[in-house]
Protein backbone atom coordinates (compact mmCIF):
# COMPACT_ATOMS: atom_id res chain seq x y z
CA UNK A 1 0.00 0.00 0.00
CA UNK A 2 2.72 2.23 0.85
CA UNK A 3 4.67 1.37 -2.63
CA UNK A 4 1.29 1.90 -4.22
CA UNK A 5 1.19 5.64 -2.57
CA UNK A 6 4.55 6.71 -3.19
CA UNK A 7 4.46 5.50 -7.00
CA UNK A 8 1.31 7.08 -8.26
CA UNK A 9 2.45 10.66 -5.79
CA UNK A 10 5.60 10.67 -8.00
CA UNK A 11 3.75 10.40 -11.19
CA UNK A 12 1.80 13.06 -10.28
CA UNK A 13 4.91 15.12 -9.26
CA UNK A 14 6.58 14.35 -12.53
CA UNK A 15 3.37 15.31 -14.50
CA UNK A 16 2.39 18.63 -12.30
CA UNK A 17 6.19 19.48 -13.13
CA UNK A 18 6.06 18.06 -16.81
CA UNK A 19 2.64 20.50 -17.64
CA UNK A 20 4.31 23.49 -16.02
CA UNK A 21 8.10 23.16 -17.86
CA UNK A 22 5.84 22.83 -21.34
CA UNK A 23 3.84 26.01 -20.43
CA UNK A 24 7.22 27.51 -19.98
CA UNK A 25 9.02 26.57 -23.17
CA UNK A 26 5.67 27.56 -24.98
CA UNK A 27 5.98 31.40 -26.25
CA UNK A 28 2.35 33.45 -25.15
CA UNK A 29 0.34 35.92 -25.97
CA UNK A 30 -1.55 38.12 -23.48
CA UNK A 31 -4.08 40.86 -24.03
CA UNK A 32 -4.87 43.11 -20.96
CA UNK A 33 -8.20 45.50 -21.31
CA UNK A 34 -7.29 48.26 -19.47
CA UNK A 35 -10.18 50.28 -21.11
CA UNK A 36 -13.35 51.17 -19.43
CA UNK A 37 -15.36 49.18 -22.17
CA UNK A 38 -15.83 45.55 -22.74
CA UNK A 39 -13.81 44.34 -25.80
CA UNK A 40 -16.08 42.37 -27.45
CA UNK A 41 -13.77 40.51 -30.38
CA UNK A 42 -10.24 39.80 -29.70
CA UNK A 43 -8.16 38.45 -32.59
CA UNK A 44 -4.22 38.42 -32.89
CA UNK A 45 -3.23 36.71 -36.14
CA UNK A 46 0.56 35.03 -36.19
CA UNK A 47 2.21 33.66 -39.32
CA UNK A 48 1.19 30.39 -39.43
CA UNK A 49 -1.72 30.54 -37.28
CA UNK A 50 -4.53 32.68 -35.70
CA UNK A 51 -5.61 33.33 -31.29
CA UNK A 52 -9.16 33.55 -30.68
CA UNK A 53 -9.71 35.49 -27.33
CA UNK A 54 -13.15 35.92 -27.40
CA UNK A 55 -14.61 38.87 -25.08
CA UNK A 56 -12.25 40.51 -22.30
CA UNK A 57 -14.28 42.40 -19.84
CA UNK A 58 -12.55 45.86 -18.27
CA UNK A 59 -9.92 45.26 -16.36
CA UNK A 60 -9.42 41.64 -17.11
CA UNK A 61 -6.90 40.24 -19.17
CA UNK A 62 -6.27 36.35 -21.19
CA UNK A 63 -2.99 34.34 -22.44
CA UNK A 64 -3.10 32.26 -24.91
CA UNK A 65 -0.20 29.84 -25.52
CA UNK A 66 1.12 29.11 -29.47
CA UNK A 67 2.73 26.32 -31.40
CA UNK A 68 6.76 27.07 -31.32
CA UNK A 69 7.18 26.46 -35.33
CA UNK A 70 5.90 29.44 -36.74
CA UNK A 71 6.68 31.25 -40.01
CA UNK A 72 8.72 34.35 -39.84
CA UNK A 73 6.37 37.69 -39.51
CA UNK A 74 4.69 39.89 -37.48
CA UNK A 75 1.69 39.70 -34.63
CA UNK A 76 -1.74 41.37 -36.44
CA UNK A 77 -3.97 42.36 -34.02
CA UNK A 78 -7.62 43.39 -34.51
CA UNK A 79 -9.88 44.43 -31.61
CA UNK A 80 -13.51 45.51 -31.70
CA UNK A 81 -15.04 47.48 -28.82
CA UNK A 82 -18.37 47.56 -27.39
CA UNK A 83 -18.58 51.17 -28.57
CA UNK A 84 -18.38 49.92 -31.97
CA UNK A 85 -14.15 51.12 -32.36
CA UNK A 86 -11.79 48.56 -34.23
CA UNK A 87 -8.57 48.58 -33.38
CA UNK A 88 -6.18 47.05 -35.03
CA UNK A 89 -2.71 47.09 -36.69
CA UNK A 90 0.80 45.35 -36.14
CA UNK A 91 3.69 45.01 -33.59
CA UNK A 92 6.23 42.78 -32.58
CA UNK A 93 8.14 40.36 -34.70
CA UNK A 94 7.55 36.31 -34.74
CA UNK A 95 10.34 33.88 -35.61
CA UNK A 96 10.35 29.93 -35.55
CA UNK A 97 11.03 28.24 -32.30
CA UNK A 98 11.22 31.45 -29.92
CA UNK A 99 11.42 29.57 -26.70
CA UNK A 100 9.60 31.66 -23.98
CA UNK A 101 8.58 34.53 -25.77
CA UNK A 102 5.86 36.94 -24.11
CA UNK A 103 4.11 39.50 -25.84
CA UNK A 104 1.64 41.65 -24.10
CA UNK A 105 -0.66 43.65 -25.69
CA UNK A 106 -2.08 46.27 -23.77
CA UNK A 107 -5.61 47.34 -24.96
CA UNK A 108 -6.49 51.66 -23.65
CA UNK A 109 -9.60 53.76 -24.41
CA UNK A 110 -8.21 54.26 -28.32
CA UNK A 111 -4.64 52.44 -28.68
CA UNK A 112 -3.36 49.62 -28.22
CA UNK A 113 0.28 49.12 -26.99
CA UNK A 114 2.81 45.99 -27.22
CA UNK A 115 5.72 44.78 -25.41
CA UNK A 116 7.80 41.50 -25.69
CA UNK A 117 10.22 39.68 -23.29
CA UNK A 118 12.09 36.44 -24.40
Amino acid sequence: MKLTFKIVTTLVCILFAAYHIYLFVLPSVTVINNSKSVVESARVNLPSSGLDFGPINAGSKNTIYYALEQSDGVYQYQFKIESGLVLSGKCGYVTNNEVHKRVVLLVKENQVSCQSST
